[in-house]
């Protein structure tokens, strides 16, 4: 239930708090006092679009807050998926706008996105302004009424799911064979990419190796020239160094062991000796395996230049090369695949087609069942607002479709996302006269009564703990009135109720009592609310009753109004 509502500098309202109270709450006031304006202030409360016009003059800061007394779980399931937390359940709700457009919603003291707040705010009030029961106009929303109704909501959701499924499947299909030719161009194409690297047999340490042959090559003249310089400085020429290493070996020997102390520089020139004639050896043979081959160098150049074309294509080393190989290939092979993927989808398709059927068929029967209980209890509430020799009717209609996979009633149909055809709330507001769609023949004041009659008979299947009338008696008074009032009080018994009205009849049925005020101070006018009392709402209902002019006759007759809870 809505607690309380504080309202600042928003239109005519300066700075206004209201408590509530549980049961039917009935707001009066004359015309022009600020009304509307609260419920105006609670619709921007609950995520209804900002306005700055709605700013007080002056001002440049408008702020909407409520407190709200919450029991449904689903609703403070909502708060929790965003991950607000609501001690007791409780929620406050705060609304700034602002004339710099640094406009903002809280929710427990968490900034949360004016979605979300529409989105919570739609699951605790249900607000019906005084053209609102204008949307019985829109077939649209009958389905809405008669799946909330007869308690087909679960079977629609579920044929949805099922729904959308097999549209997904069937978009699916209808991709793959529209892409056919672009598929088999694209295998086309991979087949030849995929060929191109293969033919050219790389491998990662390839390269390397034939770019250090190549230089090897290039350089090969200048290495011959520098091993045929080594081995004569080496060994060939007179006074080599191991001619004269020898030598050294030659003098130190036989001191060896007359002076110890020669004998680690007698090994060591020994062990250079060695390791000098098997470099020496080393070159020679390096010498006699040396060739120049220019036919080969030839052949490298163009390996290389095979390889560096391949990298313009395909990625900046071989690596990436084969890499992008086994990418083709796995692309390829999902393309081959698609045959086999056009198949199982066709397969896919007819059993999903099945299950489809069954629950269009399924809802269907629930809706037809929904319709005659609906049409009974309508006609049942119409009848207790002085509505008699009225009929209330639901008409069905089932377009044909040869093509389709849904029969029903040995017919075959297109069925849709919110199920099989459509459908269209029926109304002949006087005997003899055959049934006429609702929108075509139905008056402003019956209108409003067919919506409260729905109110009425779905108070039970709707979960919205708070519901709002603003002007729900246009077009009515004396004793259907009352029997407006009485069906507002039995609503009140289940959810808290507000409802503005300018009839006596229904502001008696009140559980609480609020009148509405505009007052003028200066060059300012300020619109405040109060609660009345027993005596408060004598005079009140009287004014209503018979003007400005207040009698005893008019007194007497506001008191017999007032109901007692």
């Amino acid at each position: 239930m809505l607690k309380e509502i504080r309202i600042q500098n928003f239109a005519i309202i300066e700075n206004l708090v209201v408590n509530f109270e549980k049961g039917l709450n009935v707001l009066t006031g004359e015309t022009g006092a600020g009304k509307s304006i609260i419920i105006d202030a609670l619709n921007l409360l609950l995520g209804g679009r900002a306005d700055t016009d709605s700013i007080r003059t002056g001002e440049t800061t408008a702020l909407v807050e409520g407190i709200f007394q919450i029991s449904n779980k689903d609703i403070l399931a909502m708060a929790q998926e965003i991950g607000v937390e609501a001690e007791e359940g409780e929620f406050h709700i705060k609304r700034q706008i602002s004339n710099s457009d640094k406009n903002r919603c809280f929710l427990n003291d968490s900034q949360i996105t004016v979605s979300t707040l529409a989105k919570i705010g739609n699951r605790l009030v249900d607000l019906h302004g005084q053209h609102d029961h204008q949307t019985l106009l829109h077939p649209e929303i009958h389905v809405d009424l008669l799946d909330l109704f007869g308690k087909s909501k679960p079977y629609r959701d579920k044929f949805s799911k099922e729904f959308l499924e097999y549209q997904k499947l069937v978009n699916t299909l209808q991709s793959l064979n529209t892409d056919e030719q672009e598929r088999l161009q694209r295998e086309e194409f991979l087949g030849f990419q995929i060929s191109e690297i293969d033919a050219a047999n790389l491998s990662k340490e390839e390269e390397e190796e034939i770019k250090a042959e190549k230089n090897k090559l290039r350089h090969s003249e200048k290495i011959r020239s520098a091993l045929q310089q080594s081995q004569s400085l080496l060994s060939e020429q007179s006074g080599s160094i191991l001619e004269s290493l020898r030598q050294v070996l030659k003098e130190l020997e036989p001191l060896v062991d007359v002076d110890k102390d020669l004998a680690s520089p007698f090994e060591r020139s020994q062990s250079a000796f060695y390791e000098l004639e098997e470099v020496e050896d080393a070159l020679r043979s390096h010498d006699r395996t040396l060739n120049f081959d220019p036919a080969r160098l030839e052949e490298i150049e163009d390996r290389l230049a095979e390889i560096n074309g391949l990298k313009r294509k395909y990625g900046n080393d071989v690596s990436e090369i084969l890499a992008k190989r086994d990418q083709f290939a796995s692309e390829l092979e999902q393309l081959a695949g698609n045959e086999e993927s056009v198949k199982q989808l066709a397969a896919d398709i007819v059993s999903k087609e099945k299950i489809v059927s069954e629950l269009a068929v399924e809802l269907a029967d629930k809706r037809e069942a929904g319709a005659k209980s609906l049409k009974q209890g309508v006609e049942k509430e119409l009848k207790e607002l002085h509505m008699n020799g009225v009929r209330f009717g639901v008409d069905f209609k089932y377009p044909p479709d040869p093509k389709g996979f849904v029969e029903y009633r040995k017919e075959k149909l297109k069925p849709t996302s919110i199920g099989l055809g459509n459908l269209e709330f029926l109304f002949s507001p006087n005997p003899g006269e055959e049934l006429r769609p609702l929108a075509k023949i139905a008056s402003g004041g019956e209108l409003s009564r067919i919506m409260l009659a729905l109110k009425s008979i779905l108070n039970k299947q709707d979960t919205v703990p708070v519901m709002i009338f603003d002007e729900v008696d246009t077009g009515i008074g004396g004793r259907v009135a009352e029997k407006v009032g009485d069906k507002l009080k039995k609503v009140a018994k289940t959810k808290q109720v507000f409802c503005i009205t300018h009839l006596p009849q229904i502001a008696g049925m009140a559980s609480t009592h609020y009148r509405v005020e505009k007052q003028v101070e200066g060059k300012r006018t300020r619109s405040g609310i109060r609660q009345l009392d027993f005596e408060e709402r004598v005079e009140e209902l009287a004014r209503m009753s018979s003007g400005e002019k207040i009698t005893e006759a008019s007194l007497k007759h506001a008191r017999e109004l007032i109901q007692p809870d």
